[in-house]
């Protein structure tokens, strides 16, 4: 069962109710304006609104848009730069190179002569909304929700390195990575990032949101990876209610291959579901006594949750090296004090994830021989279905 549908069946998501045909924008000359809306009432007109408030609502409309009509090219050539999932008709006779270049950028788009019917131009649009429906399969995701034990347990930087490895494994744009972090989340700082999230949005519409809406608001990683951040915003928890938390990773659920989420350790009215819901609930934790206690408790409390599901895994972050001497005990004798099974250690390179974070970079790019990168890999490999696994190309060996 995917975990789209698992978010869907969670008692507390109502699955929302049946959505209309995606509306259409015009920004055409007034003649073509009355004909158009004559016989298509609902269209929008676009006329009144700033070349930015029309990007806005691309993702979730589709623009029929009249050469000479003032912005209309702005926002073709704008398009092409943002490259959301946006679909236009442009109305021309005579179309310069560089608008032709600008179209061919975009994931669909048509062109029309001055001549033709009214009829035919909302045609065109219904055919190019169409196609995007029919290239846009549904997805069965994995999705794994990340959770601190305690604070500054290195629950971000985690979340970051599996999901680049993920990414790696997978293919470039099935993953994407989901900052719950609302208030104060620190994953677009850490990968210097545009926070493109608008929460204040969904929060007030959260059945708005498709997966055309979701790609715009996607900032998309050299690496291939998929970020979703909010600006941070100290009033963001009261904005990010359950509603709106769980219509979001049911969107991204049936958008991605792979869905990772950065889970804030205090409860949140969403977090009993999503933590019930995602096909793996980690819980990070140090190899301290508090530490353990608390993510002991905690994991408890999520299993009683997930119910038949898969048992929480509980990850020990931030390991001395097995070569350097510390006052630190065993992790079977952790494991024998919280009665519980330690399902993975990761072993600590601050001088490496301060650098990593300072450039904007994953440490696995700053660097890749670190043992920390070498562990999640191997918790990645373990973990992620065998099947899901892009082939890695291997490295040639030279002949002795």
């Amino acid at each position: 069962m995917s975990a789209a549908a698992r978010l869907k069946s969670t008692p507390s998501a109502a699955a929302p109710a049946a959505r209309p045909a995606a509306p259409v924008g015009l920004l055409v000359s007034p003649q073509r304006l009355a004909d158009l809306r004559a016989l298509q009432p609902s269209a929008l007109d676009l006329a009144g609104l700033t070349p930015a408030d029309i990007l806005a609502r691309s993702a979730t409309m589709t623009l029929i848009l009249e050469q000479g009509v003032p912005g209309a090219d702005q926002i073709v050539l704008s398009l092409a730069v943002e490259r959301p999932l946006a679909s236009i008709v442009l109305i021309s006779d005579h179309v310069p190179a560089h608008l032709v270049r600008a179209l061919m950028k975009l994931p669909a788009s048509d062109l029309v002569a001055q001549s033709v019917s009214s009829s035919e131009i909302l045609s065109a649009a219904e055919t190019l909304r169409q196609v995007q429906a029919d290239h846009r399969p549904p997805q069965s995701a994995t999705c794994w929700a990340f959770r601190g034990a305690v604070g500054g347990a290195g629950v971000s930087t985690l979340t970051i390195e599996t999901a680049f490895e993920v990414a790696r494994r997978s293919g470039r744009g099935k993953t994407c990575l989901i900052d719950l972090n609302v208030a104060d989340g620190m994953v677009t700082s850490f990968l210097d990032c545009v926070p493109k999230f608008d929460l204040t949005a969904l929060s007030e519409e959260p059945d708005r949101l498709d997966p055309l809406l979701l790609s715009a608001w996607c900032h998309e990683h050299d690496s291939g990876l998929k970020v979703v951040a909010a600006r941070r915003n100290s009033d963001a928890d009261t904005l990010a209610h359950e509603a709106a938390v769980l219509r979001l990773l049911d969107v991204a659920c049936s958008s991605f291959e792979f869905v990772l989420v950065d889970m804030p350790r205090h409860m949140r009215p969403w977090t009993k579901a999503v933590m019930a819901a995602a096909d793996e609930a980690i819980i990070i934790s140090e190899l301290t006594v508090p530490s353990l206690h608390a993510a002991a408790d905690m994991c408890r409390d999520i299993d009683t949750w997930r119910a038949d599901r898969s048992p929480t895994k509980l990850v020990l972050n931030r390991m001395f090296a097995k070569k350097r001497f510390r006052a630190e005990f065993a992790v079977d004798r952790a494991e024998k004090a919280i009665e519980r099974n330690i399902d993975a250690t990761i072993t600590s390179d601050w001088d490496a994830a301060r650098t990593a974070v300072n450039m904007g970079r994953p440490i696995a790019e700053v660097k890749p021989k670190s043992q920390l990168v070498a562990d999640v890999q191997k918790v990645v490999g373990l973990w992620l279905p065998q099947t899901a696994q892009a082939p890695v190309p291997q490295k040639k060996r030279a002949r002795a």
